[in-house]
């Protein structure tokens, strides 16, 4: 029996490790993985009771190494353990874990937690195999602000794509693309629904499309190191769709 690892910063991972290591000795040795590539090959090959990841690391996200290891071992117990509770994540966990059958037990805790809590979240998921989310989000897993396609179509808006290029991408009608889009603006920027004095002003004043990607970057429903990603993503996309659009 043992507990596999993913953390980058190696300073984090050793006290993570020690922590383990004290507090958990029967599922020594504790396997360790410096990314998520090698933390999903170390996973398919051991098995562990519990894999531990972090979700911001270089390549492979946690949340993807996530999705790759419960493909092939969906019995897997997973605590993402991180210290960009980022809303984006949230939704991505949550999307995930509806896909896989059974569903799987997991965890989410802010790296800010004190030591207490965090031991108390590894003996649950664990030893109980129950599902443990940090008090500070529970809202954001039970209620979540945005649908998947609202969070999906951020990264297009904050790349640049047009209504149409997004209507393909999802192979949704223009007009449902515009209307999922308006329902997405008055999340990120409620308005009164009497009018305001400025309200005419500012409809001029700004770009709805830049604002709505300024507010959730301010919000963390987005964040660089997954638009890098977005945008690589995209570009293999476009790459396709160029040649189709030619063939049409």
């Amino acid at each position: 029996m043992t507990i596999l690892i993913a953390e980058d910063n190696v300073a984090q991972r050793a006290y993570l490790r020690e922590l383990l290591e004290r507090e958990f000795k029967r599922y020594t040795p504790v396997l360790e993985a410096p990314d998520g590539e090698t933390v999903v090959r170390l996973a398919l090959e051991h098995r562990p009771q519990l894999c531990i990841l972090d979700i911001q690391m270089p390549g492979l996200s946690g949340v993807k190494a996530a999705k790759a290891i419960w493909k092939n071992f969906p019995a897997a117990r997973v605590i993402f353990w991180t210290q960009f509770p980022h809303e984006i994540y949230i939704n991505e966990i949550r999307k995930l874990v509806r896909s896989v059958e059974p569903n799987p037990a997991y965890g989410f805790i802010d790296k800010n937690n004190p030591e207490s809590r965090l031991l108390r979240f590894i003996a649950a998921v664990l030893e109980d195999g129950a599902d443990m989310i940090d008090p500070n989000f529970k809202d954001a897993f039970t209620q979540p602000l945005l649908t998947d396609f609202e969070a999906e179509a951020l990264y297009y808006l904050a790349l640049g794509l047009s209504n149409w290029a997004i209507a393909r991408k999802c192979q949704l009608s223009l007009r449902g693309v515009e209307s999922r889009l308006t329902t997405l603006y008055e999340k990120l920027m409620p308005t009164n629904s009497a009018g305001t004095k400025d309200e005419t002003y500012d409809k001029l004043a700004f770009n709805i499309r830049t604002r709505a990607y300024f507010e959730a970057l301010r919000r963390g429903l987005i964040n660089q190191d997954e638009l890098d990603k977005a945008s690589s993503s995209l570009e293999t996309w476009l790459e396709k769709d160029r040649k189709k659009f030619a063939s049409e």
